[in-house]
């Protein structure tokens, strides 16, 4: 396969992509605080001549390429926060941070985009239309920086017609892209249930209530909610992620705090589920002469792929890699991701660039600690960007895409 010129483009701005990328990765930024980042990401911006906004919805960063007064706006979107986990990798660019770390790949999509970004306004001419590059903070904290992006005017002046974004994947090969039509990912809650007891002494149990058992109590008998109340080939998951309480050994609590996710692919689907719990809650409650609250935070809807902008971002990632290398994704996946609130106001498109190579050791899940991928991915990264928001242009040029949305 003849390598595309965007490929060949990119892999010369490989080196260049690789620097941001290890500075983000060793001062990383979490959501909401992401004044670094923000400032790097727009500089780059400015020296290729582009036309930047910052401080958009938070520290977001909008610039955009006007290469044609006429024709329609495509947007490319990139995440740039990072994670509340201490890294565990030694490497020479590994986080300086204390309890923050890229564990999820922000700063290699941030890298990629601005990859991107060199190569578009190199080829400038093959645009027939407008690029926005869309650098967006907050992205693993609930409620996301997405919506108040949006309301910031990310998609307007000019308005735009369609947007891709891509997120690394350790659970695919490395160079490979796996994309779904569709729903391609879950909707998500948290949730944080309190069970209320009576403390008291621990030498004197029968004076108290004891939250702790009636925690144990909810755990076991809400890990069952999903394999008795949903149907087995529905996408469905209720965990608990935290348990909190009590202050000494000798101690029995008043109160123990759980906290965890539901997620399914159906918003009510999830709801049902978190009545579900809410009734769990309240037996063990009731019948241990205690009392519980529930409060649950609805976090991001499902991100729904435009179906004919999927075939016409497989034929622009063909382009990039062997079209064997481009994986049509047969179930969502049960991340949440906050880019669906971008898809909700625009066609889009949400993509996985593989990034599993067991050869060099990079075989650990997203948010694990240990997370980390082959740099050498991200020119495939921004070729793919780069090339399918040249095709979204041009093909818009023929007509419009159908109103289809999720």
């Amino acid at each position: 396969m003849k390598q595309h010129r965007f490929l060949l483009e990119a892999g010369n701005l490989l080196n260049q992509m690789r620097e941001i990328r290890r500075d983000l990765h060793q001062h990383p930024e979490l959501g909401t605080q992401e004044i670094r980042t923000s400032r790097i990401v727009a500089d780059y911006l400015k020296q290729l001549g582009l036309d930047v906004h910052t401080a958009i919805g938070g520290h977001g960063v909008v610039a955009t390429l006007s290469a044609k007064e006429t024709g329609k706006c495509v947007a490319l979107r990139a995440d740039m926060d990072a994670l509340p986990v201490e890294e565990k990798n030694v490497v020479p660019y590994a986080s300086a941070r204390s309890g923050v770390a890229h564990c999820c790949g922000h700063d290699g999509h941030t890298a990629i985009l601005l990859g991107a970004a060199s190569l578009l306004c190199k080829f400038s001419d093959r645009l027939q239309g407008s690029v926005k590059f869309v650098f967006q903070p907050s992205e693993d904290l609930a409620p996301g920086g997405a919506i108040p992006m949006i309301a910031d005017g990310a998609l307007r002046n000019p308005d735009v017609d369609g947007i891709f974004s891509l997120h690394l994947n350790p659970d695919l090969p490395e160079g490979t892209v796996g994309i779904k039509s569709g729903f391609c990912t879950i909707s998500s809650a948290e949730f944080i249930l309190r069970m209320i007891g009576k403390g008291c002494h621990v030498a004197s149990p029968h004076e108290g209530v004891d939250p702790v058992i009636m925690a144990a109590m909810v755990i076991m008998a809400g890990q069952t909610i999903v394999s008795s109340k949903t149907n087995p080939l529905d996408p469905a998951i209720l965990s608990f992620c935290t348990v909190h309480g009590g202050t000494a050994s000798n101690i029995i609590p008043e109160e123990v705090t759980l906290t965890g996710s539901i997620r399914t692919l159906d918003p009510e689907k999830r709801e049902a589920l978190a009545n579900e719990l809410d009734q769990v809650a309240r037996g063990v409650a009731r019948s241990s002469g205690g009392a519980c609250r529930l409060e649950i935070k609805r976090e991001y809807p499902s991100v729904f792929n435009h179906p004919e902008l999927t075939a016409e971002f497989k034929g622009s990632a063909a382009k990039i890699v062997p079209g064997d290398n481009v994986i049509d994704k047969q179930s969502p996946s049960m991340t949440g991701e906050d880019v669906a609130y971008f898809h909700q106001k625009v066609p889009g498109v949400h993509w996985l660039l593989g990034t599993a190579n067991p050869a060099l050791g990079f075989t650990h899940p997203l948010h694990s600690p240990l997370f980390d991928f082959n740099e050498e991915v991200m020119s495939l990264g921004a070729a793919i960007q780069a090339c399918c928001a040249v095709d979204f242009l041009s093909n818009r040029q023929k007509g419009p895409l159908s109103r289809f949305k999720g």
